[in-house]
């Protein structure tokens, strides 16, 4: 990565270099040019860059760059120090959220390049494997989600509701919507993020299950490589589901999954934490998934009426790159980089520490994307480091996203955990 030398490294060579010539060092003071500019921010992203699932990671860490840029256009972020920070933001692979090449992602953005700020996914793995890491180079770490969090380790902190969490408001949402829902099936991927989005989603259907309102017919994991969707299909439908509930697999296998289950003329509802529409109308008439197919994970930008900040981005992205090039985790991501913007403009310093500090102690956030959100997260992590922000829910309509409703995803949390809380013990989602 590129090394950055502004005037503060300059000045501080030029007194090191006149100390040890026995040199009096001229007055800085009064000399604008060279007075020392406000520390510079260092935000690495980590996110898969290569490969299929790069289909995620380019869009998201363009989002972070918009983020970076919207504030550097006014001269930085603004720190409760009264002064505007620069942003130097840089992007790291780890090839497909492997914990691996996270922690090796993490290890060059910090030690090599400086970093003391990073975003990556909430894959719970992928969080695990820097956490120690992060913890003892107290680097804050924020992510659209709360896939992993503990008391052990304070900098990890859950930006938005997001993933998994947001999959409980979700199911919700859908079941409330389309009451003549009885046969629920849960298919998810056998990986860290499907295990996680099962563990949620099975958490969401608790309260409706022990109602006797609905019945989970089908409870399984599939292969993430799989490309050939039609004998998973045909052992879901055999169980006559009226609803489907799935993650997770990147845009292009979106569409190949809907357009294997319009083939064997599945007509019922379609959950997941986002659908990726420019990419699935390539292979999927989207009047034929019309009302019936429902996401929400966090803010989808390109839906314009939940949030005009949120919008404008999605306007700036499809400027630059195009409107093919949209997901919906550009939007997460950004919004949930948004939730340190409060952190700095009330932090006294830009230290990671501090922002820290400063973020935990607010009881409750204004944030610029979602409004009120409280923290939450003790009864799962033991810690309340995951910021639960009200949630948009949306459904394809029109041939586009319509926003369906928004979830209080504390209030939720409430009100059901009861009945949710055993069911993600039983998965082994949390940490106490």
């Amino acid at each position: 990565m590129t090394k950055h030398t502004g005037p503060a490294q300059t000045r501080r060579h030029f007194l090191r270099m006149a100390g040890a010539a026995g040199l009096a060092a001229p007055a800085l003071i009064g000399s604008r040019g060279l007075a020392a500019e406000p520390q510079r921010i260092k935000m690495g992203m980590v996110t898969p860059l290569e490969g299929e699932c790069a289909q995620w990671g380019i869009p998201i860490t363009r989002a972070g760059q918009i983020w970076a840029d919207e504030h550097n256009a006014e001269g930085g972020i603004l720190c409760g120090d009264g002064e505007r920070h620069m942003i130097d933001y840089s992007a790291y692979t780890n090839v497909c959220f492997y914990p691996n090449e996270e922690l090796t992602a993490f290890r060059n953005a910090v030690l090599q390049d400086g970093c003391k700020y990073m975003f990556q996914t909430y894959t719970p793995a992928s969080r695990k494997a820097i956490a120690r890491f992060a913890t003892q180079n107290e680097v804050l770490t924020n992510s659209y989600g709360g896939g992993f969090m503990s008391g052990d380790f304070p900098y990890l902190m859950g930006g938005i509701t997001g993933s998994p969490t947001a999959f409980l408001g979700l199911v919700s949402h859908v079941l409330e919507r389309h009451p003549e829902i009885k046969r629920v099936a849960l298919m998810f991927t056998d990986n860290s993020f499907g295990l996680a989005g099962r563990a949620y989603s099975h958490a969401g259907c608790a309260p409706y299950v022990a109602a006797g309102n609905i019945e989970i017919v089908y409870n399984e994991l599939f292969d993430p490589n799989m490309t050939d969707y039609f004998p998973l299909l045909g052992a879901v439908m055999q169980t006559r589901p009226d609803a489907i509930f799935y993650s997770d697999l990147p845009p292009g296998k979106q569409a190949i999954l809907l357009e294997a289950a319009q083939s064997l003329g599945f007509e019922g509802v379609w959950m997941s934490h986002s659908w990726d529409l420019p990419q699935i109308a390539q292979r999927v008439d989207l009047a034929a998934l019309e009302g019936r197919v429902y996401g929400g994970f966090g803010v989808d930008a390109m839906e314009p009426s939940f949030s005009d900040k949120a919008h404008r981005m999605y306007q700036s992205y499809v400027e630059k790159f195009g409107a093919g090039e949209w997901i919906g985790f550009a939007g997460l991501t950004y919004s949930a980089m948004a939730t340190l913007d409060a952190a700095f403009a009330q932090s006294p310093s830009v230290e990671p520490a501090d922002v820290m500090e400063t973020l935990y102690g607010m009881s409750d956030i204004d944030h610029p994307i979602y409004g009120k959100s409280a923290w939450s997260g003790q009864d799962i992590f033991g810690v309340n480091h995951h910021l639960l922000t009200p949630t948009p829910k949306y459904v394809i309509q029109d041939g586009g996203l319509a926003l369906s409703g928004v979830v209080n995803d504390h209030d939720w949390w409430e009100e059901h955990k009861a009945a949710a809380l055993p069911v993600l013990q039983q998965h082994q989602m949390t940490e106490v």
